[in-house]
């Protein structure tokens, strides 16, 4: 039998996963050889994710680091996702493995991040462009990119419009001030949701930036702030699942999670542009203006070059565990 320190130890780099507004929307069981990640409908956002397709891409995210930390303490992995289409649950047996070869992105899940300041306008490199995205592992899930002026620049009217719409609905406005850690001493009590810097915010009381969220950031200043974060990428990769299924959403979850982790090796930023992918009628237009056909597209990431942010608190991992 796997000793429990162990175990939890591999839970603690589970959560170090990325998750929509940092909400963190999973809890673990350990059962002797197995951990069960679970997901937490206490944290949905049923506003940004009216679908959970962002909660369970979580959860994939947070499966990936744990396959990876299994297999860096010496154990193999074999996953079972059960349950009904609607509400899988995901089973993780572990089996020794002495002799197998360490994973190397384990290294980088202590460094990932998302950052969401401007980046530089340098470009990727394409060896680095094919190192990031040509994962032999991406099995039920495509990849779109969008690498030059012209290319990116076809991408701006929709991510402005899903900003929009987003910043135009108050309760989507009301739901995302809600997860916004407006000092550091929330960010830390609460261990959870997005710093205030994290979003190029004054650190403040939540009185504060409450009132500076709803009364003095518009839609339309938000997606021109969008814009200009978009434009000053190197690139765009748009995430699709092959079918429009909690499945899918998981396994998108773990290839999201592998190009972060290589992002994070060779020191290139990235972070979330998903407003066209989140409102239905945009997403809509972006399949047909792509002619996506079967394909659904849930995550539409920038990249580039910047400077580091403010990392994200997790909260502690003791607190996810079911008796």
């Amino acid at each position: 039998m796997i000793h429990e320190e162990t175990m939890l130890r591999i839970v603690k780099y589970a959560v170090k996963a990325p998750s929509c507004h940092n909400a963190q929307p999973w809890r673990f069981k350990i059962r002797n050889d197995t951990i069960c990640l679970l997901p937490d409908f206490t944290r949905a956002l049923p506003v940004a994710d009216n679908d959970n397709h962002s909660l369970y891409i979580s959860m994939g995210c947070a499966l990936e680091n744990m396959i990876l930390a299994a297999h860096e303490f010496g154990y193999d992995t074999e996953v079972e996702i059960t349950g009904n289409g609607n509400n899988p649950q995901i089973i993780v047996a572990l089996h020794d493995e002495p002799e197998g070869v360490k994973p190397e992105l384990f290294d980088y899940i202590l460094k990932r991040q998302a950052r969401r300041n401007k980046y530089r306008n340098d470009k990727v490199p394409d060896n680095l462009i094919s190192e990031l995205f040509n994962d032999p592992d991406d099995e039920g899930v495509s990849t779109k990119l969008f690498l030059s002026g012209n290319e990116m620049r076809e991408m701006i009217p929709y991510i402005s419009e899903g900003t929009r719409l987003q910043f135009s609905n108050k309760a989507f406005v009301d739901e995302l001030v809600g997860w916004v850690r407006f000092s550091e001493k929330e960010a830390m009590l609460k261990g959870d949701g997005i710093r205030a810097g994290a979003m190029g915010l004054p650190n403040t009381g939540r009185l504060i930036g409450k009132i500076i969220m709803k009364y003095f950031i518009s839609a339309e200043i938000e997606a021109r702030r969008m814009e200009e974060l978009a434009r000053a990428s190197s690139g765009f990769a748009l995430f699709m699942a092959e079918k429009n299924d909690p499945y899918h959403w998981i396994r998108l979850g773990q290839a999201f999670q592998r190009f972060g982790l290589k992002a994070a090796k060779y020191q290139v930023s990235h972070s979330h542009l998903d407003m066209p992918c989140e409102e239905m009628e945009v997403r809509d237009k972006l399949i047909n203006h792509l002619q996506l056909k079967d394909l659904t597209p849930l995550l539409l990431i920038r990249f580039g070059y910047s400077g580091p942010m403010p990392y994200s608190f997790r909260r502690s991992f003791y607190k996810l565990l079911d008796p």
